[in-house]
């Protein structure tokens, strides 16, 4: 459960009552300086995804400390709910519960009409008559030492002079916490990811197991549209920042499921920010074309073409297989790569255009996915790797009926 600070250190500067006077991640409590008047509520709606279970907390009414309008006199704000086409996707939890005196990550995706000069942040009540303020689409929420059901706002806002503040759209999200000493699973009996923010854009993302769990694969969603399944518990990725326009913030949401030896797989989640800017001159160690041929209807192939802009040289080294099952159970194979590439024209400078082949003994029915990953180094000895679908099952097997298997009379 990591969340990537930094995104408050990019909001704009002046609107007081979204930025708190340092950079970083911290919450701040303000008490309100004098009665205020409020405009009528936003129109509030619990987020469209079931981020967590509502059915044990149906019968739990939100605290009016947790109004719209409460929440704006804590802070000393005039509230004015403004007509506008920014929508709140959805809200999203690494977890569907907290323990209590714990930590649970939140994240907010905003769409809809782009607004000029709309920030987002996330309120809530605090202790007394204060309230609990943090900038950003990105919140570590610590939770309550008492357990019980409490409401955190997230809320699309801009500064309308003076104390108003004009809320454009909101949604709340209920969060149960529970009492995890009393016998409730315990954190640390639960997979997280622990991120390492290498540039912006770049991450270094690590799989923590439980204690004496021993896993045997990692299946990642980037949430940028691009999957890998490695065989350790480490992997790099890099968003592409050119998509976002300069300055633009984008929340990411990457999952992780790892392989048990024994029993279902575990999962975890986490949140990063990306932050736009300019496109880089420099280009990639390596580029990848892919296309699949299905000349043999029991053979898989996929045709390879791996370029090196200059003036480098790569050194490609060894190809790893990891074979994902249906169950989140993964094997790795580890060959010399032209073990596994076929290469059929050097292009210079380490770059190469050839083929690799999936055969069917390799393709239990329990396979739903084999991906390959070439490794190699550039000059400068830093690691350069290539990865690719080499095979993939768009459903699991069926199991036949019981009247399938019934002899025919």
């Amino acid at each position: 459960m990591a969340v990537v600070a930094g995104a408050a250190g990019s909001l704009l500067l002046g609107l007081a009552f979204l930025c708190p006077p340092r950079d970083g991640a911290a919450t701040e409590s303000r008490r309100p300086m004098s009665p205020v008047t409020v405009a009528p509520s936003a129109s509030v709606v619990e987020p469209r995804t079931a981020i967590v279970s509502t059915a044990p907390m149906a019968g739990v009414p939100m605290p009016a400390s947790a109004s719209g309008e409460a929440l704006a006199a804590a802070l000393n704000e005039e509230r004015v709910v403004l007509a506008s086409g920014a929508v709140i996707e959805r809200l999203e939890m690494d977890r569907p519960w907290a323990c209590a005196g714990g930590q649970v990550s939140l994240a907010g995706k905003v769409g809809g009409a782009p607004e000029s000069g709309a920030l987002s942040r996330w309120v809530w009540p605090g202790s007394g008559s204060t309230a609990e303020l943090h900038p950003g689409a990105r919140l570590q929420w610590r939770a309550p030492a008492e357990p019980g059901t409490y409401f955190v706002r997230f809320q699309v806002c801009k500064d309308l002079g003076g104390r108003r503040v004009g809320v454009l759209a909101e949604q709340v999200l209920r969060i149960e916490v529970r009492d995890c000493a009393g016998g409730v699973e315990p954190e640390v009996d639960r997979l997280e990811i622990s991120v390492t923010q290498r540039a912006n854009g770049a991450f270094l993302f690590r799989a923590v197991p439980p204690e004496s769990e021993s896993l045997t694969g990692y299946a990642w969603d980037f949430g940028d549209g691009r999957t890998v399944v490695t065989s350790g518990p480490d992997v790099e990725h890099a968003y592409d920042t050119r998509t976002l326009e300069s300055l633009d913030v984008r929340t990411f949401t990457v999952r992780l499921t790892a392989g048990r030896r024994a029993g279902a797989g575990l999962s975890a989640t986490a949140f990063v920010g990306v932050r736009g800017q300019p496109p880089s001159d420099e280009p990639p160690p390596a580029t990848l074309t892919l296309s699949r041929t299905r000349g043999d209807p029991e053979e898989w192939r996929s045709e390879v073409s791996v370029g090196v802009p200059g003036p480098g040289v790569v050194t490609w080294e060894r190809v790893e297989r990891l074979t994902l099952h249906w169950d989140d159970q993964v094997e790795v194979v580890t060959r010399e790569w032209r073990q596994v590439i076929t290469v059929e024209e050097e292009l210079g400078q380490g770059g190469f255009r050839g083929f690799v082949v999936v055969r069917p003994a390799e393709l239990a029915a329990t396979v739903k996915q084999v991906v390959d990953v070439l490794h190699g180094r550039d000059e400068s000895g830093a690691e350069v790797s290539l990865s690719w679908a080499a095979f993939k099952r768009e459903a699991p097997p069926v199991k036949p009926s019981a009247e399938a298997r019934l002899p025919l009379k």
